[in-house]
């Protein structure tokens, strides 16, 4: 399903390009299945079907670009067709100027939501030459109105551009808000560049970013076609005669194949996993035990002095707690720096409200890593396992104050 996204200013020959390059794509790979009469296996599994999705209609015109609103709704619609055709056999060429970086980077994060790969292809026409193809077609389309009124029986056969104009005003609005892609920017990448005077786009290069499939242009291609013919098919001739036209120049032969680009997920186009709804009931329960084994232990031994004097762990006093396979350690010399010798008394070094305390902030830090690992490079947090987290949390709080005492 991969995605190509063209981008360029308005009258630049979107149109033309998106057909070309599907026409181009469609003789690709001709060529390629060709192989199987010569009895070697074509490098693709199945053949793509090509779909070219339109940004403009009669229902959304140019001039939806005159306010906010419309041209929201208009990519809006752009943006469920070109979804709504997107397979794993599909090629989805979005025509269109596509000029907002944030709507190219929302197509980037779909392809890879879509584990497919993505390619920007710039038509890259000078400005002045847009300003004249919208000229030629605000010509064109007087030239119609005013031959609909006098001449009514002309030849609906004759070639006319069909192309609608944009008004001067808004062509230049939209060639100032225009915004250029980068290489810079990963979600421009790869990113392909079509001058005005080039023939055809490099097909062989798009084709080999997209499926992993290398082509190479034959030796014995057919003459190239003059220049100026392609601004003549562009200003005389219908966008879909003149793709017709213009695809017929070169032939690919089957080239060694590459491996398809890795589509690497993160963090912006991976749906998280739902979370158990029992995990974080899991960890409170587990996590006040813990707290009701240290009250416990307080209550059977109130004295710090006490307790060290009966605990038989080297560093200091060790309390015992259910579920964990390491007790809560108290080293001997944060037991004796509460302003009491009760453990459990206020100011003392295990009062309930600072256990408490921990706990909460505990559970805030590692509530999303329970039952399930959010996002990537990040890891899971078992309910079994909560009662050792909670309680090596609070060895590194307890031992930590040993820093500030000294």
């Amino acid at each position: 399903m991969p995605l190509v996204i063209l981008t360029g200013y308005p009258c630049s020959g979107l149109t033309y390009r998106a057909n070309q390059l599907a026409s181009l794509i469609e003789k690709a790979q001709d060529e390629l299945f060709a192989s199987t009469q010569s009895g070697t296996a074509p490098p693709l599994k199945s053949r793509y079907k090509v779909h070219v999705v339109a940004s403009h209609d009669k229902s959304h015109p140019r001039t939806v670009y005159d306010h906010a609103r419309t041209e929201k709704e208009a990519r809006g619609v752009a943006y469920a067709r070109a979804k709504r055709v997107l397979a794993r056999d599909s090629i989805v060429i979005l025509d269109g100027m596509n000029y907002i970086k944030g709507w190219r980077y929302q197509l980037w994060c779909e392809a890879k939501a879509s584990n497919t790969t993505c390619c920007v292809v710039h038509v890259g026409t000078p400005i002045d030459q847009c300003v004249a193809n919208n000229d030629a077609r605000l010509r064109r389309q007087e030239e119609k109105q005013s031959s609909a009124t006098t001449e009514p029986n002309a030849d609906p056969n004759d070639p006319v551009d069909e192309e609608e104009p944009y008004p001067p005003e808004l062509l230049n609005n939209l060639i100032f808000r225009y915004e250029e892609p980068s290489t810079h920017s990963r979600w421009d990448k790869p990113l392909f560049t079509v001058p005005w005077p080039d023939l055809e786009p490099p097909v062989a290069e798009i084709f080999q970013a997209l499926s992993g499939v290398a082509l190479h242009p034959s030796t014995d291609a057919s003459p190239e076609t003059p220049i100026p013919s392609l601004t003549e098919s562009l200003a005389s001739s219908t966008i879909s005669d003149a793709a017709s036209t213009t695809t017929t120049g070169r032939a690919f032969n089957r080239g060694p194949q590459s491996l398809r680009p890795k589509i690497v997920p993160h963090q912006a186009t991976v749906q998280a996993v739902a979370t158990d709804s029992g995990a974080l009931y899991a960890m409170e329960k587990r996590t006040t035990a813990v707290v009701n084994a240290i009250r416990a232990f307080t209550q059977a031994h109130p004295s710090a002095e006490t307790a060290l004097a009966q605990s038989t762990h080297q560093k200091g006093i060790a309390i015992p707690v259910p579920d964990a396979s390491i007790p809560v350690v108290i080293p001997a010399h944060v037991a004796t720096t509460g302003t009491t010798d009760e453990l459990a008394g206020a100011g003392g070094i295990l009062a309930l409200p600072k256990l408490q305390r921990m706990r909460r902030q505990w559970i805030s830090l590692n509530r999303k890593y329970i039952g399930h690992g959010h996002g990537a490079g990040q890891g899971s947090l078992a309910p079994e396992k909560v009662a050792d987290a909670f309680v090596r949390f609070l060895n590194h709080e307890f031992g930590g104050l040993e820093s500030n005492d000294v």
